[in-house]
């Protein structure tokens, strides 16, 4: 027993201690198991132990001194200082994720770093508040979520939307139940959306989590996914996380406005001209208030050319504009 705990603190001072620019020496260690109520081995049984860490599969590199091995250090790790920055950063930012479930990942992914690098990502700690506002329980129905999913079980909930002035959250339209079937979540611009097949329109929508409230979980099988769901597609820049029917929207462009309609749909269209400064495109969209919102800002230099519903559709939405100056 004394000889698996000797194992396990040389591991965790490795861990907690090295890494590629920082080492310790075999006093060390032995100082260290001292400390922990272990009497000193000698250094060959150090080294017999680094052995079994090594077979383990953990990369701890030797520095051998007159042929015997000195000092150790982990020289990689499962995840280095700029991959655990980068995954805290997300959690940070994500207004998904609470403040205080932000702050418990954080702690976790730091712990995952040597000693040394700890303060420098826990510094993220102190601005978690500040770099968003979260709501409360969006966790509890992820996780419900989740194992539905797993699970191919369908689920009800209900989702929230905010009261002005005052910004209150209400439920939406009323208490509504969802019932819908599951299918994955998509992270998109730093918050997470359920992809799932509604009942009542037997229709692909995409919820955001932090909506979701009182999520359950029901005994009915979901429906499988249609035959030709490609989640990849719903990851794609031709893809935005928007409420609205989805159809083929071929719009007219100016010819300078392409690289913004790549960044909004992909390269996955066929560019037809129309005239020496302007082409036509088909695209995937859905038409909604946003999706007009977004043509309207190019001012005139870009506009839907079928089908009829979204001309009128805009249409109106310019002259509901015009009518309240």
């Amino acid at each position: 027993m004394q000889e698996q705990s000797r194992i396990l603190l040389v591991l965790r001072y490795l861990l907690d201690t090295t890494d590629a620019e920082h080492e310790v020496s075999t006093r060390d260690i032995k100082a260290m198991l001292e400390k922990n109520g272990i009497q000193a081995p000698v250094s060959r049984t150090i080294d017999a132990d680094v052995d079994l860490l090594v077979a383990a599969g953990y990369d701890i590199i030797r520095t051998h001194v007159n042929g015997r091995p000195s000092f150790y250090r982990i020289e990689e790790r499962d995840f280095d200082t700029v991959e655990l920055k980068v995954l805290i950063d997300a959690v940070a930012a994500s207004r998904f994720i609470s403040i205080e479930k932000s702050k418990r990942i954080i702690k976790h992914l730091a712990s995952l770093a040597a000693v040394s690098d700890r303060p420098y990502l826990e510094s993220e700690l102190a601005h978690v508040r500040s770099i968003k506002k979260a709501v409360g329980g969006t966790m509890y129905a992820a996780d419900a979520l989740f194992r539905a999913i797993v699970a191919r079980k369908k689920v009800q909930f209900q989702m929230i939307e905010y009261r002005a002035p005052d910004k209150a959250v209400v439920p939406h339209r009323d208490g509504k139940v969802y019932v819908v079937s599951p299918y994955a979540t998509i992270w998109s611009n730093d918050r997470y959306y359920l992809l799932a097949q509604e009942d009542e329109r037997d229709l692909i929508i995409t919820p955001r989590l932090d909506h979701i409230r009182k999520v359950r979980i029901l005994a009915e099988d979901a429906i499988p996914a249609p035959k030709n769901f490609d989640i990849g597609y719903y990851y794609s820049s031709s893809y935005k996380m928007y409420s609205g029917p989805e159809e083929d929207v071929t719009i007219e462009c100016e010819n300078s406005l392409l690289g913004k309609f790549i960044d909004r749909f992909g390269m996955d269209f066929e560019c037809i001209p129309v005239t020496d400064h302007s082409f036509q495109a088909t695209v995937k969209a859905c038409i909604s208030s946003t999706f007009f919102g977004w043509l309207l800002q190019y001012a005139g230099r870009m506009k839907p050319v079928t089908p009829e519903t979204a001309v009128t559709q805009y249409r109106e939405q310019l002259m509901k504009a015009l009518e309240s100056l």
